[in-house]
């Protein structure tokens, strides 16, 4: 069964997490108050509806509840998110998921009890910044202040090494969760090849680094960044 999943609020970001959700096959509603907002998706999402979702009464008619989850992405307006969150809640919709714009939103919100807060821009401006300050990573993804799941490029010192050598865990307090290796595949007729992306899946101990390599680590923001100071 498709999830039934709403987002509320059609700003750049509950717009693009709404498209992304029905692109990947949940079953999405779009809720906002401004209809040209929900104009520019109706025809790439499940359904939409305009209302305003700080009464009761309306929001209440849409069922939420049997929703698996409500995301509330309501950016430009911090009373109105607030007075979303606690309807939900008075509702009883069992999971929500709120976008919080400051760290006071956030601070706020759980006070309110809400155990699922997500900060855009914050989470933005520290993967660039990781990308920036360390060449070698790639893409990060913070899972709490302390630790960190990052694509860092293998380490010249790497290459040609297998796992069980390195051996992370002990050496960096790293744990190696996957590889991204570029491949070739043959093309039609076979005439040319083609670059592909692949997944090593879950590394064996004899399993070799190749040049080229992007490991996907998973530890504290100290361990990853004394991996990418490696040469």
């Amino acid at each position: 069964m498709d999830k039934k999943i709403a987002v509320i609020g059609m700003g750049h970001f509950g717009m693009h997490l709404a498209v992304e959700l029905a692109r990947k096959g949940a079953d999405v509603l779009a809720i906002d108050d401004n209809l040209d907002r929900l104009d520019e998706i109706k025809e790439q999402i499940t359904h939409t509806v305009r209302l305003d979702t700080t009464e009761e009464t309306p929001l209440r008619s849409q069922g939420l509840e049997e929703f698996d989850a409500v995301v509330v992405a309501i950016g430009d307006n911090f009373e109105a998110s607030l007075l979303t969150v606690a309807m939900l809640q008075k509702i009883g919709v069992k999971r929500i998921i709120v976008r919080a714009v400051t760290a006071v939103h956030e601070r706020i919100l759980q006070h309110l009890g809400v155990t699922e807060i997500i900060l855009p821009a914050a989470e933005a401006a520290e993967r660039l910044a990781n990308s920036l300050l360390f060449e070698n990573v790639i893409d990060s993804f913070a899972l709490n202040s302390e630790y960190t799941i990052a694509e860092v490029t293998a380490p010249d010192e790497f290459i040609g090494q297998t796992v069980e050598k390195l051996d992370l865990r002990k050496r960096l307090e790293i744990s190696l969760v996957t590889i991204k290796r570029i491949g070739h595949e043959s093309r039609l007729l076979g005439f040319k090849t083609k670059e592909v992306e692949m997944i090593i899946g879950v590394p064996l101990p004899a399993t070799t680094i190749e040049r080229g390599d992007v490991l996907v680590v998973f530890g504290s923001k100290e361990s990853i960044q004394q991996l990418t100071e490696l040469e």
